[in-house]
């Protein structure tokens, strides 16, 4: 493949990357993987290697040029990612990685089953004792073991304890006892020999080993009430330790259906219907592991059934089994309806753990169907006369002249950086010159109203529209009739009936909506114009969440005490200087606060509940 013209192909694929967790495979021109990674969010991850913003090696650089295609599998959380990365690797072993083609044994959690069991991180497994889960990341370990150190109070010290005559003893007693944890709240302190201390110990390894194993619903439950006791008793600084470790638990406690999800071999198959095609992902489970994801595009042409699709998929792919002693089994969608094939055993995903898969099989799909749309768009040309095509199907006028059709969209986030975007074709051409963003001033934040807000847009919109005279052949709006009949009052307030033409995409049948008629026009599935109607309105939306996500960015940068008037940046960087950050002023005193700033900056920072 010439270079240039797999960057251009590149280039299309960044653009849709999403910004999930997951993991990005790349590919040189021969198709062969040389490079895999996970990230948190995809998007930035692979687009920091073509932007020019990093700063990478001579290798990095080297492997970059060498790119010819990207690949995607996204995850639920970046501990799945982690897990499927080692898999993919060990597999594969890419030219570029290296820290997980080493072969070493994955890092376990160890408790021993001495009298005071001991729990640390272990490379060496043995038949004895208590192993929990192969994690791969050695820092994933050590954050876990610090956050179960604070809440369950095992012990890190090495005394030997053992039984005579049937009492506890210690063997080591040249020990000083008991340690600093027990000073800081960090153990119980067993070593004390009393019976409090050793059976609220041995109640803590019980709550670890159910923590590790995903059951940290009581744990969670007995955490809170703690905590609300301790709020009552206007304890309020063990409170908010408490609050720490119920947020850490639910952090590390993300399901991890990589790694525990089903026993032995297995497939996974699910399906999604879109954009008037089918498409299959199968999941492939060797030894309880993900082992690879395959993906399939199914055309339908003669409408059948999706069960019977599933069974010819079925029969395709799996004959090998017939006749065999052992069963191939398959996890699929309860949507389905499968019986009757004697050489595989069918479940449905009924249970947690299997539904999960599932719903990951979904995610996928859906990352993939949209990909494969956006791909056929692109090599989709449209011309000046699917634009008149359209018109004429709408029962719209048109002048033999530069044809310009125009999208609007919205995008917030639970109704925050609310924004709009506008995307334009002329003649068959997407024109992003004339692509604009725009933010919405009238609605408060945090309100949830796409009514108001494309209102606003439109009233923006037909008043640059009566100064400038340069009316598009065709405004499109992304949504229903009642988006549209929102829009048309603010045309008709304007008086520009007779000069806008109008049209609004129902996304779920794809049908359009015309002022006035009750019943909406259903183009072809496969028509031009169709496919051109869906691309102007992709574009709108990608253009709107693009905008929406740098707003949320740029917000996120500011620091709280720059929306506080009267606070200067001297006064803004005296305040970090002295405090650390802001949430530590509500442990300072408003005295001591006036010893250091002025007295309006202090009735500022009460007043926004900072102190």
């Amino acid at each position: 493949m010439n270079h240039w013209s797999s960057w251009w192909t590149l280039k299309k694929i960044l653009k849709n990357i999403p910004n999930s967790p997951g993991i990005y495979k790349f590919s040189d021109e021969s198709r062969e993987i040389i490079y895999i990674w996970k990230s948190v969010n995809l998007f930035s991850r692979v687009n920091s290697y073509f932007n020019g913003k990093s700063k990478l090696n001579f290798a990095k650089q080297e492997m970059v040029w060498k790119i010819c295609d990207i690949d995607l599998i996204v995850t639920n959380n970046e501990t799945e990612a982690l897990m499927l990365e080692a898999t993919l690797i060990k597999k594969h072993q890419p030219k570029y990685n290296i820290l997980l083609k080493d072969g070493k044994d994955h890092t376990y959690i160890k408790i021993t089953n001495e009298a005071i069991p001991r729990v640390f991180k272990t490379r060496i497994k043995t038949k004895s004792w208590y192993y929990f889960w192969p994690y791969l990341s050695t820092q994933y370990v050590n954050n876990l073991l610090k956050i179960a150190k604070k809440v369950f109070w095992y012990r890190s010290c090495k005394l030997i304890f053992g039984y005579e005559k049937d009492e506890l003893t210690l063997k080591n007693r040249n020990i000083k006892i008991p340690c600093i944890d027990y000073y800081i709240w960090r153990c119980s302190a067993p070593c004390l020999l009393e019976k409090e201390a050793i059976d609220k110990y041995h109640e803590d390894i019980q709550d670890i080993k159910n923590f590790l194993k995903g059951d940290y619903k009581d744990i969670l439950k007995d955490l809170e009430l703690k905590m609300r006791e301790s709020a009552a008793k206007l304890d309020f600084e063990k409170a908010q330790s408490l609050k720490l470790d119920i947020e850490s638990i639910q952090t590390l406690s993300s399901n991890q259906i990589i790694r525990d999800g089903v026993d032995g071999d297995c497939d996974v198959l699910n399906y999604i219907e879109k954009y008037d095609k089918t498409y299959l992902w199968k999941i492939e489970i060797i030894e309880s592991k993900i082992n690879w994801f395959y993906a399939y595009e199914i055309e339908n042409k003669l409408w059948e059934d999706l069960n019977e699709i599933f069974i010819q998929y079925i029969y395709r792919n799996y004959s090998e089994y017939i006749g065999a002693k052992k069963k191939k089994q398959l996890i699929i969608s309860d949507k389905l309806d499968i019986w009757n094939i004697d050489f595989v055993k069918v479940e449905y995903s009924k249970i947690w753990t299997k539904s999960d898969l599932i719903k990951l099989c979904y995610k996928n799909l859906y990352e993939y169907a949209y990909k494969k749309h956006l791909a056929s768009l692109s090599t989709k040309n449209f011309t000046k006369q699917n634009m008149k095509n359209l018109l004429t199907t709408l029962w719209y006028t048109y002048w033999d002249k530069e044809i310009v059709f125009e999208c609007n969209d919205i995008s917030h986030i639970s109704g925050n950086h609310t924004v709009a975007s506008r995307s334009v074709i002329e003649n068959g051409k997407l024109n992003k010159s004339k692509y604009r963003k725009l933010r919405i001033k009238t609605l408060e934040d945090q309100k949830i109203d796409d009514f108001w807000s494309m209102r606003e847009v439109m009233e923006r919109r037909c008043r640059e529209l009566k100064e400038l005279k340069n009316y598009p052949d065709l405004l499109i709006i992304d949504g229903w009739k009642w988006q549209l009949s929102a829009v048309c009052e603010i045309i008709k307030k304007h008086e520009l009936e007779s000069d806008i033409q109008i049209v609004s995409l129902a996304k779920k049948e794809e049908e359009l909506f015309l002022p006035g008629l009750s019943e909406p026009i259903t183009l072809k599935k496969d028509s031009s114009e169709l496919r051109m109607v869906q691309k102007i309105r992709d574009e709108a939306h990608r253009f709107a969440i693009t905008f929406n996500r740098d707003s949320r960015i740029k917000a996120m940068k500011k620091n709280i005490l720059e929306w506080i008037d009267g606070i200067w940046p001297k006064t803004r960087k005296k305040i970090i200087k002295h405090y650390g950050n802001v949430s530590n002023l509500k442990w300072v005193e408003k005295k001591e606060l006036q010893k250091l700033l002025p007295s309006n900056v202090v009735e500022a920072l009460d007043d926004h509940g900072l102190l």
